[in-house]
């Protein structure tokens, strides 16, 4: 099991996390304990645990927020999981994140696609990676100042393109520490 920095404030028990991480290196992606864990970390935006949870089972995952902060997990494939609004989730989707497990954080062509795709009905998305997050920002459903973007034209023209963010820089701008408790 790998230990998850200063979860102490996190709504998710040590036995719950090892359970989960036993399912995720077993590829139960439809164990209980595992997405209940999965919807704790999104909901206190813990990525970082979310990714973890992606790279011991090998597979991409997928989280979509919708307006109502309704989540709704996904899981697919070592190299793809896409976006698919789920029946009963309200638009507009506040965020989108998926991971790329043990891979460069970046937005691959099934990526673009769903952004495009999402162009619409989708606020913000970001993917899991190395070296860390990677942030995009739809700007023509979020106010953003002056930014580069994935195109020149079409729908990938309203989407910001920011750099990654190295994982250890993402846990000093969510003041967490990286101590993990024995």
């Amino acid at each position: 099991m790998i230990g998850l920095p200063d979860a102490t404030d996190l709504d998710v028990t040590d036995e719950e996390w090892e359970l989960a991480c036993t399912a995720a290196t077993g590829r139960m992606v439809d164990d209980p304990v595992l997405l209940d864990v999965q919807r704790k970390l999104s909901q206190a935006d813990r990525w970082d645990g979310v990714y973890v949870l992606s790279v011991m089972a090998g597979l991409e995952t997928s989280v979509l927020i919708d307006a109502d902060d309704q989540i709704f997990l996904d899981w697919g494939t070592a190299g793809q999981v896409t976006l698919q609004p789920p029946v009963g989730a309200r638009i507009p989707f506040k965020l989108w994140v998926h991971t790329h497990p043990r891979f460069a954080a970046y937005w691959s062509g099934t990526d673009t696609g769903s952004l495009s795709l999402g162009a619409a009905i989708l606020e913000k998305a970001m993917v899991l990676g190395q070296p860390g997050p990677k942030h995009s920002t739809n700007q023509s459903l979020v106010d953003i100042e002056q930014a580069e973007y994935l195109a020149d034209e079409g729908p990938l023209s309203q989407w910001t393109d920011e750099a990654p963010v190295p994982w250890s820089q993402w846990y000093v701008d969510n003041n967490i520490t990286l101590e993990v408790e024995a």
